[in-house]
């Protein structure tokens, strides 16, 4: 029966700001375990949205790479796997831990399987919160935990 919900991932590419790279909706539903009744404008909105902020927390990393004529993230040399690098990776981890984090209310709305009455929302939202924050300070070059003298 159509309900207007998508049965398939999506194959559609987010578009960034060129530096740190596209980003697939489609890896993200399945990295992440998206449940397809999520409706997909949401799904991508959430994406938009951990974009847009990361490009915000993110700026001065790039205009740091930029001066040294660094371009695009995938320019760094290193180690890559499937063609990514360490720091791009780490872009990804930090945007879809971001995404996910704003659609958790969804799971918790769309399902009342036993697996999502057993789960705690504020606990995951932490979690998805605190792994953002530590792909972002790696990028940035901190450390775990830092302290400065105000």
């Amino acid at each position: 029966m159509f309900n207007g919900r998508q049965t398939e991932l999506s194959e559609e590419i987010l578009q960034t700001d060129g530096f740190w790279g596209e980003i697939s909706i489609a890896e993200f539903q399945k990295s992440r375990a998206i449940p397809l009744q999520i409706p997909f404008e949401l799904v991508k909105e959430a994406l938009i949205y951990a974009v847009l902020s990361l490009e915000i927390d993110l700026k001065e990393v790039e205009d740091n790479y930029k001066a040294q004529g660094i371009q695009h993230i995938s320019d760094l040399n290193g180690s890559k796997v499937n063609g990514i690098n360490y720091p791009q990776q780490l872009y990804k981890k930090a945007v879809f831990a971001r995404a996910k984090n704003e659609l958790l209310p969804e799971f918790f709305t769309l399902s009342a399987r036993e697996l999502h009455e057993k789960r705690d929302l504020v606990s995951e939202q932490k979690s998805l919160q605190a792994e953002a924050v530590m792909a972002i300070r790696t990028l940035k070059g901190k450390t775990r935990g830092s302290v400065a003298l105000v």
